[in-house]
This record gives structure tokens, C-alpha cells and sequence, in this order.
């Protein structure tokens, strides 16, 4: 297949183009071993695809588990068009559906008006209640996945905001709760740029 691929576009005069692949192995970036540990899941765009597989790990484990305990999962994901780009739009309603995923919250950049959230840390925003109560009363994960040039960014700028505000503290003291998650796999970062 690959070599009628190439064979297409030679005869049809486009030389083909090399690609560069890097492959980086992310050890921690997975699900916790205890499935009791809550945990919110940021993937806008093709961000969201290791989520679909958390998804389908945790679907997989309450069907054989049925007597343990299951954490809430949170999935904050976002894409500019909701008719065009919203990736595995079918398969996440069935995992509301079946209770794997708790709640499913969906921002469109491109459809965003003053009343709706444009980007996946403003969702973050409008539930402050959620991401304190998970990472701060729970002890949960939160895992961030996609671009590491601006949303993952935006994302830890948030969450610190979010830290100083809930626990009365300053900016500085706020970086440091964050620095802490990370150092205990509960603030996880798959990011690239």
C-alpha cells in the first residue's frame, strides 16, 4: 500500500516528503493503579486521544470489577467547531451513557460567545468547585494532553489561579502546590509543540 502510495505520487509529479519522527515515552502518563483516585482529564483537540484509551482501560475494568470502587471522571476537552472537529463525539456519549465517564464538558474556540467558554482552561474556570475538590480534598490526578506551546500553558496558569483562590494564598505559594502535584504524578503532563 505504501508503495502505491509513493508510485501515486511520483507519476503524478509531487515528490515525496520526508518526515521526522520522534518518539518520547512518557512512563507516567497513565491511569492511577488505585481506581478509587478520581481524576480530570484535559485533551483539547487531538489532545483528547490517550483519553479515549484511560476511557476504555477504566470501561474494561468495571466490567470485570464490578465490586470495586471507581473515582469520578472529568474529561474538559475542546475544538474549534463542533461540526466539524469534534473528535470521538460518539464514543464519549456512550461513555457518559454507561457511567464510565462522570461528566463531559465541551468548549468550541471557533463557536465561543460571552455566555459559552472558548478554550478548555476557561471551562476549568467555571468549575472551580470541581478541580479543588478532586486535586485538594480527593487527592486526584489531573492530566493535561496536546499543545505545550500555549494550552498547557494557560492550563498550569489556571490551575495556580484557581489553587491561590481557594486556599487564600499568594501567587508564589500557589506555584508551589502546583510544583507538589507534579512531583507526586498527580498533575500529569503529555505535551508537545
Amino acid at each position: 500500500d505504501s508503495e502505491a502510495a509513493i508510485g501515486d505520487c511520483l507519476s503524478n509529479g509531487f515528490a515525496p516528503t520526508q518526515v521526522s519522527i520522534f518518539r518520547r515515552q512518557n512512563t507516567f502518563f497513565r491511569l492511577p493503579i488505585d481506581t478509587a483516585v478520581p481524576i480530570i482529564m484535559v485533551g483539547p483537540g487531538t489532545g483528547i486521544a490517550p483519553f479515549i484509551g484511560f476511557l476504555q482501560n477504566r470501561q474494561k475494568q468495571r466490567e470485570e470489577n464490578p465490586e470495586c470502587t471507581f473515582g469520578e471522571m472529568w474529561l474538559f476537552y475542546g475544538c474549534r467547531h463542533h461540526d466539524r472537529d469534534y473528535l470521538f463525539r460518539n464514543e464519549l456519549r456512550h461513555f457518559l451513557s454507561n457511567g464510565t465517564l462522570t461528566q463531559l464538558e465541551v468548549c468550541f474556540s471557533r463557536e465561543a460567545t460571552d455566555e459559552k467558554p472558548k478554550y478548555v482552561q476557561h471551562l476549568l474556570q467555571h468549575l472551580t468547585h470541581v478541580v479543588t475538590k478532586v486535586l485538594l480534598s480527593e487527592n486526584g490526578c489531573l492530566y493535561v494532553c496536546g499543545d505545550g506551546k500555549n494550552m498547557a500553558k494557560d492550563v498550569t496558569t489556571t490551575l495556580t489561579e484557581i489553587i491561590s483562590e481557594k486556599l487564600g494564598v499568594n501567587t508564589l505559594e500557589a506555584m508551589r502546590v502546583v510544583a507538589s502535584l507534579r512531583e507526586e504524578n498527580r498533575y500529569l503532563l503529555d505535551v508537545w509543540s
